[in-house]
């Protein structure tokens, strides 16, 4: 039994040796290789073009960009609330021009608000800067 056992431990001892020194350079080279083959592909990356917008996403592009966009999307909008606000009133006449008259209020309101707010940050950051009458 004694043999045996150190025959055993001979054998573990032997095997973790060949194994973690036969692994050892196995996983340099693999980490290495994986190191060098990441940076590679990562040059690859960034030296290629994006690919190109295709589809809907295109064609919703072009239509932001042009100058029919911000009035189609405010009639869209007007008749959106407008439709909401019929949907709401069921017929009752009263209620959807209280309603109506509710949201154009709270719309002029916020466009004030939004134009003073605007307005006084353009103002403080041409005080700032001399004019060019001033130069």
């Amino acid at each position: 039994m004694a043999g045996s056992g150190r025959t055993g431990t001979g054998r573990s001892s032997s095997r973790s040796s060949k194994s973690s020194s036969s692994r050892k350079p196995a996983r340099t080279t693999s980490s290495s290789r994986s190191t060098a083959s990441r940076s590679s592909s990562s040059r690859k990356r960034t030296t290629t073009p994006a690919p190109q917008e295709s589809g809907a996403s295109e064609v919703v592009n072009k239509f932001a960009s042009s100058k029919v966009a911000k009035p189609l999307i405010f009639i869209a909008a007007v008749l959106l609330i407008t439709g909401i606000d019929l949907l709401v009133s069921w017929d009752k006449f009263e209620l959807f021009f209280k309603i109506l008259g509710i949201e154009v209020l709270a719309a002029a309101i916020v466009w004030i608000i939004l134009t003073l707010v605007f307005s006084s940050k353009k103002n403080m950051e041409s005080d700032g800067e001399p004019l060019e009458d001033e130069v």
